[in-house]
């Protein structure tokens, strides 16, 4: 069974039909009840994410959604009126209005719901964990066509999921160093000898997962990190 599968899959690679095993292996996944988290993170570290799927997977990875299929509608009801909750204290605070944008909108939505609203609207965009969380909602905006519920609560889910594992960026900014001076050489010794290595924003690009500096297409590739949940 196992060598028919493989030469199945090797078939279908050689007629243009990558990804057809890989598809239909994430749709057994996701008809287990409760749905296995930790096997849907490893098949986001193995493979690309079929459009169809992408967003229940998200949702369910970054916390939106529970592992039992049976409450989802549930759920979602209760995120809508959450969200619209905190959208509507906010105007009713005149903190916000129909012309805030809407990554400004998540940021104080979020603060309120960790207890740490910040009054001075100055204040709080200038910090870097602002930045962070603003540029992670701009992109889930763009990827959702500005579904406000879902980019909020996949903005939250992710920024969390970030800030968990914030301690590896050090480790992450020297295994750059050591992966440019192994593979790129001459651009290493060039950025030393003019003492711009250090000036690589670096901590920026992994602090922030690259939003704002990658296109949307490659940012998309941010669910490998689901695996880390």
């Amino acid at each position: 069974m196992a060598d028919d599968r493989n030469f199945r899959s090797h078939y279908y690679e050689k007629v243009g039909f990558r990804g057809v095993e890989e598809k239909k292996s994430l749709e057994i996944l996701l008809k287990e009840q409760p749905l296995d988290l930790q096997r849907l993170s490893q098949f986001c570290l193995r493979f690309p994410l079929p459009t169809t799927f992408r967003e229940i997977v998200w949702k369910v990875l970054l916390g939106m959604l529970p592992a039992h299929q049976s409450i989802h509608e549930f759920v979602t009801e209760q995120r809508t009126k959450q969200y619209e909750d905190l959208e509507h204290a906010l105007h009713v605070m005149r903190k916000i209005d129909n012309t805030t944008p809407l990554p400004t909108v998540f940021l104080h939505m979020y603060c309120i719901e960790e207890g740490r609203f910040i009054f001075d609207d100055i204040q709080l965009k200038n910090e870097v964990e602002s930045k962070v969380f603003m540029g992670m909602a701009g992109v889930f905006l763009e990827m959702l066509n500005d579904n406000r519920v879902d980019a909020y609560w996949l903005t939250k889910g992710f920024y969390k999921l970030q800030e968990k594992h914030k301690d590896i960026i050090n480790i992450l900014c020297e295994q750059t160093e050591v992966y440019l001076k192994k593979e790129a050489p001459n651009l290493y010794n060039h950025l030393a000898a003019v003492n711009t290595l250090q000036a690589l924003p670096c901590r920026a690009w992994f602090s922030t997962c690259f939003t704002n500096v990658l296109p949307e297409g490659v940012i998309e590739r941010w669910l490998h990190f689901c695996p880390l949940v």
